[in-house]
């Protein structure tokens, strides 16, 4: 396992405490949620579109630590060179990537939630 640090909004990692304990992961669970949202972001946005969406909107003044995988670790650093073949001079692209598949994984988890619960 590898260790990563990832910037990112207050808001954001408050936001992922909370989904990583409703989901059930426990208090060391984030790490296997973060390698999931991963898998998740390569699998449906192979050309890696989403990273670096809503970036400029929020400062990054929080830091969380993640514990990756050698294939995540070596799958994020092949969505650099991506990334950075394009936009060369890109900088923080590895906590960008983390960052999109945090958002994406807590959108898909939104859009599968009904509008409306019957109250029981």
């Amino acid at each position: 396992m590898k260790r990563i640090a990832c910037r990112m909004p207050s808001a954001l990692k408050t936001m992922l405490h909370q989904i990583v304990s409703e989901d059930g992961y426990g208090g060391k669970g984030k790490s296997r949620w973060v390698r999931e949202a991963l898998t998740q972001l390569f699998e449906h946005d192979p050309d890696l579109i989403n990273v670096g969406v809503g970036d400029d909107l929020e400062a990054n003044d929080a830091e969380v630590v993640f514990s990756l995988s050698q294939d995540h670790g070596d799958a994020i650093d092949a969505a650099v060179e991506l990334i950075r073949s394009q936009y060369p001079r890109a900088e923080g692209v590895q906590s960008a990537i983390i960052r999109a598949a945090v958002r994406y994984r807590l959108r898909e988890r939104i859009k599968n939630r009904p509008l409306l619960q019957s109250p029981q």
